[in-house]
């Protein structure tokens, strides 16, 4: 009998033993493991400016890889840049590839559902644009008009809510293939943020492009895996102290040319 209760103090010990080591592991966050490794894996769009680009060396830059290098190096971490199409953005992070998505992305109650948002770090307009030839001044002249749109944008989730029936959307799966299109003729106008408009005025001066209607405004933020609260939180402080000491007004103003609007919280 004192065999038997041996043996089974032996056994509760052993399994005692495996659920903490068990427990250790899963308590171990995703921040812990990003000081651990000092390493950071980073999630961006660089087809996307002024937000995300390649230089002239095929080098990411834009306003989301500058917070992100900055993050980066606040963290005393490396960084590893994922580069993903729009689409791939939200993905790319809830598959494990990427520790925080830094993209652009606009706070929709949509997104949260999926994912955990940071508080925003900028704020983006939706226009609609077009040859000074394509008489657009209201969204009723949108009707029998092409207008070309990038999936998984903020402009995905509301140019089709104020366009009224007999508007043509044509759906592309990133933002270059949306911008060759309107250059080519393909479609009508196009929608996308007036940064990526202005870009793309400003580099084919002759197609004469303006802007035709303002759809909306939105702040954006940086996004993390539902339960990545000790991530979330230390990106928060970042946040709080960058938007404080005018890092992240000067990063905006230098990739947008405009000042930075005061800043939303959750």
């Amino acid at each position: 009998m004192r065999i038997c209760l041996k043996h089974l103090g032996m056994a509760m010990a052993a399994v005692v033993s495996v659920m903490l080591t068990v427990h250790t592991a899963s308590a171990e966050s995703t921040l812990d493991k990003i000081l651990s490794a000092k390493k950071i894996r980073v999630a961006i769009d660089v087809a996307n400016p002024p937000f995300g680009i390649l230089d002239k060396s095929g080098q990411p830059d834009g306003s989301d890889v500058a917070v992100a290098r900055q993050i980066a190096k606040d963290l005393g971490a490396e960084i590893e840049f994922v580069q993903v199409p729009s689409t791939g953005r939200i993905p790319a992070l809830l598959a494990g590839r990427a520790d925080v998505t830094i993209a652009s992305i606009s706070v929709t109650t949509d997104r949260a559902k999926a994912v955990m948002y940071c508080n925003p770090n900028g704020a983006l307009s939706i226009t609609i644009f077009a040859p000074q030839s394509v008489k657009i001044k209201t969204p009723a002249d949108l009707v029998g008009k092409r207008i070309g749109i990038t999936r998984a944008t903020l402009e995905e989730a509301t140019v089709p809510k104020m366009a009224p029936e007999g508007t043509k959307i044509v759906w592309f799966d990133d933002l270059a293939s949306t911008v060759q299109a309107l250059l080519s003729g393909q479609v009508d106008a196009a929608a996308m943020t007036a940064f990526a408009e202005k870009t793309v005025s400003d580099a084919n001066p002759a197609k004469q492009l303006e802007n035709k209607l303002l759809v909306t405004t939105a702040f954006y933020g940086p996004i993390v895996r539902p339960g990545d609260f000790e991530l979330r939180q230390w990106i928060n402080t970042w946040i709080f102290i960058n938007s404080r000491n005018g890092t992240l007004a000067a990063i905006y103003k230098k990739y947008t040319g405009i000042d930075l609007p005061p800043l939303p919280t959750f």
